[in-house]
């Protein structure tokens, strides 16, 4: 899971993704959702364990969460200690770590947007955050949400949670 949207730091304007996430050990489990797609479950902490969604409330953007899910070549080997902390895991290049790692392309992909100024125009505090899925670059400018569930805003200490519970369920079963 990456944050594509780290603020910029030391007189720079580019933001920086953060690697918020890295699991690895998937095994096809005997479980089938909806019919159809057979859960994945891993038992394996990391190399990199999860840092919940927390965008600061000072922030002018909504930050782009991606959640990629690759086929793990046979051969990788990931120290936990290359990700320790989270200034280690500021500037995580994706396509750099593929190419060093021999990972191919995605086999599927997810997406949040979390916005940490909704709690500072809700409640006046930082405690809240927006989730929605538009598929659009965010801007300074909110973008209307087009998708068939309409838009979602929950604190993002619950995105968190309810990310938490769902890696949680796809970690134990």
């Amino acid at each position: 899971m990456l944050d594509l949207d780290v603020p910029p730091a030391n007189g720079s304007t580019e933001r920086r993704v953060l690697l918020h996430c890295m699991n690895t050990g998937f095994k096809a489990t005997k479980q089938q959702l909806m019919g159809a797609a057979t859960l994945l479950a891993s038992s394996e902490k990391g190399p990199a364990a999860y840092i919940p969604p927390g965008p600061p409330a000072t922030d002018t953007v909504a930050h782009r969460y991606v959640q990629l899910l690759f086929q793990q070549p046979a051969s990788l080997n990931i120290q936990a200690s290359a990700f320790a902390g989270a200034q280690a895991r500021i500037g995580f290049d994706i396509e750099s770590f593929m190419s060093k790692n021999g990972v191919s392309a995605p086999v599927a992909g997810n997406f949040f947007r979390v916005d940490g100024r909704i709690a500072a125009t809700a409640s006046g505090t930082a405690g809240a955050a927006g989730a929605s899925g538009t598929g659009a670059m965010p801007t300074g400018t909110p973008q209307p949400f087009t998708g068939a569930a309409g838009e979602v805003s929950v604190p993002y200490g619950t995105a968190g949670l309810l990310s938490g519970i769902a890696l949680f369920v796809l970690l134990v079963l």
